[in-house]
């Protein structure tokens, strides 16, 4: 159970990266003043894949509270 906990959350730690990666690019590299779709869909994309990161990391700690139980 250790093992599924360590991949789950490594697998989220990148996710997370990916995220914090996509932020910093919105955030630093606005193409123009006003929203444009594009800035949105980036915004939007960048919000999935940190839902998802944060979806992994649930996973992780689920798996290691089982895994202590069921020692």
């Amino acid at each position: 159970m250790r093992d599924a906990s360590y991949f789950f959350g490594l697998f989220g730690v990148l996710f997370l990266l990916v995220a914090g990666v996509a932020w910093w690019r919105i955030v630093r590299k606005p193409d123009e003043e006003p929203p444009s779709q594009r800035n949105l869909n980036r915004a939007s994309s960048a919000g999935t894949v940190i839902i998802i990161a944060f979806l992994l990391s649930a996973v992780a700690a689920v798996v290691a509270v089982i895994g202590w139980f069921q020692r």
